[in-house]
């Protein structure tokens, strides 16, 4: 292949990249902003700061509204998952048969296969919700962290454009001495006769 076959195949290349890049980062955004609009419609907020609901290791984030794939997987695992752990572990406390009981399957087993189960229709209910709305809120971060990796990679994609379009330029002749890189062109090593 020849030289200006290597740069003019370089250049076709960074073409495609930067339209593959193009469209990575056109995706990047509008996922992005649907979790946002998303999150923002449901109007989800942390427990103002100092509140005795919310939990120490998040009290930074006191009185946020969760707007974002990251603020949702802190309000699901951090918030949430506490609050119905509460919850079980508070009802265990009068009743014995949910001792070692920490999930929503488990309790809702106990409630169907016990008599007595109807006594424990509210904390299913109220479990279930919490589980339901924190699996929501896990799924719209899996989402923003797919728009962050596919930012990253339009991010690269471009820079790589950029490198094979100046490898292009370098080993073009004309093109490199119209750009004023016929010095840098005479520097580049030439490729193997094949």
């Amino acid at each position: 292949m020849t030289r200006t076959a290597l740069g003019i195949t370089a250049f076709v290349i960074a073409a495609v990249l930067v339209g593959a890049a193009a469209l990575t980062m056109a995706g990047s955004r509008y996922i992005s902003g649907n979790v946002h609009d998303q999150l923002v419609a449901q109007d989800i907020s942390f427990a103002p700061a100092g509140s005795p609901g919310l939990p120490a290791d998040i009290q930074s984030y006191g009185g946020t509204a969760v707007t974002n794939g990251a603020q949702a997987k802190v309000f699901a695992d951090q918030y949430i998952a506490a609050h119905v752990a509460g919850s079980i572990a508070d009802a265990a406390k009068m009743d014995p048969r949910l001792a070692g009981i920490t999930t929503y399957s488990q309790l809702s087993s106990l409630a169907r296969s016990d008599p007595k189960g109807k006594d424990l229709t509210g904390l299913v209910d109220s479990v279930f919700k919490g589980q339901m709305l924190r699996s929501s809120l896990l799924s719209a971060w899996g989402w923003g962290a797919m728009a962050t990796i596919m930012f990253w990679v339009a991010l690269a994609g471009f820079g790589a454009a950029v490198l094979l379009g100046l490898a292009g330029a370098l080993l073009v002749p004309v093109v490199a001495s119209r750009l004023g890189l016929s010095r840098l062109a005479r520097l580049a090593p030439r490729p193997a006769a094949g």
